[in-house]
């Protein structure tokens, strides 16, 4: 029987609180740096029919693209069929607002699919109600929350436990 993706990965210890912004802050860093020679590699597919990818200096072609000179590294007849700088920085800008949207989807998927941010083993009020029974968590309540229905002694800066119902009663 098939297991939802939940219990897939119920067992699964969840990545710790530095693992996942490192591995999203590298990631995303390479797409950026990536997407601008990316995009100029596909304009060239639209605008001469060939998939065209700088050759030797990576580095430099990239440098260029950051000056505003796109098609360096590019073999000379693709590079002349390239658009107008100002339609390529158009379409890089819009290859950058897509590699941003898909890592927004991905960052959020991976936090439902390996649960860092829900409560793992905590229940609802209405779980607990179910579970024990109303009474019996009215009759433990100082046990549950003795920040709310203690009744040790204050410390400095604790909140005000709250009435019980039959205190209330008692008290009109």
């Amino acid at each position: 029987m098939e297991r939802t993706r939940r219990e897939r990965f119920a067992t699964a210890t969840p990545p710790t609180t530095w693992q996942v912004p490192v591995a999203v802050t590298c990631a995303g860093l390479v797409l950026v740096v990536l997407t601008p020679l990316v995009m100029q590699s596909l304009a060239a597919l639209l605008t001469s029919g060939q998939l065209a990818w700088p050759t030797g200096h990576h580095w430099a072609a990239y440098r260029a693209l950051l000056q505003g000179h796109f098609g360096e590294g590019l073999p000379e007849n693709i590079a002349q069929t390239l658009w107008p700088s100002p339609a390529m920085w158009a379409w890089t800008l819009l290859g950058e607002l897509v590699v941003g949207a898909a890592a927004v989807v991905v960052g959020l998927w991976m936090r439902e699919v390996t649960g860092t941010t829900s409560g793992h083993g905590l229940a609802t009020s209405a779980q607990a109600a179910e579970a024990l029974g109303l009474p019996r968590l009215r009759k433990n309540a100082a046990v549950i929350r003795p920040d709310l229905y203690g009744t040790g002694s204050k410390k400095p800066g604790a909140k005000e436990p709250r009435p019980n119902a039959r205190e209330k009663v008692a008290a009109r």
